[in-house]
C-alpha cells in the first residue's frame, strides 16, 4: 500500500497580495506585445522587520524622536529603510514556496542597527546617530510571482514580480 503525504505547510507573516497572477500576466503582456507570459508560481521571500524608537541625545542633536523601520533581507543581508510600518497577516503556505532563511536574527539585528546608523547620519547630516530602542522585531515573507516569457527569445526568459509593489526584475 502506498501512502501519500500532504505537502508540509508553515504559518508565516506576510502582506496581502496587491497583484494576482492574472493582473501580472496582463500587465507584462501589455508592456511587451511580442511576448506571452505564464504566471503560475508564487514564492515567499524572507525578511526581518525591525522598528526602533529614536531618542534625542542632547540639545546639539535637535533631530531626534520618532521611529524608523528597517527590512533586512534574510538571504542577501541587504537592508532598506521602511517609511511606514507594514501590516502583516498570518497565512498557511506550502514550505516549497518559501525561500529558506540564511541569516540568523541576532546577526540581522546588528546589520540593521549598522545600516540605520549610517542611513540616519547621512540623511540627517549629523555627526552621530540618535540612540535607538528596539520596539518591534519579527520575520515576514514578501510574496513574489515568477513569470515566464515564452516567446521572442530562443529559450524565453524569467521575471520575478513583487506581488505588493508590482516591480519586476529579470532572473
Amino acid at each position: 500500500m502506498i501512502t501519500m503525504t500532504a505537502p508540509r505547510t508553515e504559518w508565516i507573516k506576510t502582506e496581502e497580495l496587491t497583484f494576482d497572477q492574472e493582473e501580472v500576466k496582463k500587465v507584462l503582456e501589455s508592456l511587451d506585445k511580442n511576448q506571452e507570459f505564464t504566471v503560475e508560481q508564487l514564492l515567499y521571500y524572507p525578511y526581518y522587520f525591525f522598528e526602533y524608537k529614536l531618542e534625542r541625545r542632547s540639545l546639539l542633536q535637535p533631530k531626534g524622536g520618532g521611529s524608523v523601520g528597517c527590512a533586512m533581507d534574510a538571504v542577501n543581508k541587504v537592508g532598506s529603510v521602511i517609511d511606514k510600518s507594514p501590516v502583516f497577516t498570518e497565512k498557511e503556505v506550502p514550505s516549497q514556496q518559501m525561500i529558506p532563511v540564511e541569516l540568523e536574527e541576532t546577526e540581522a539585528k546588528k546589520l540593521a542597527v549598522d545600516f540605520l546608523n549610517h542611513s540616519i547620519t547621512y540623511r540627517m547630516k549629523i555627526l552621530a546617530p540618535p540612540q535607538m530602542k528596539l520596539t518591534r522585531s519579527e520575520i515576514f515573507y514578501r510574496p513574489y510571482w515568477v513569470a515566464e516569457g515564452t516567446k521572442a527569445a530562443p529559450d524565453g526568459y524569467t521575471l520575478i514580480v513583487d506581488a505588493i509593489s508590482g516591480k519586476y526584475h529579470p532572473l
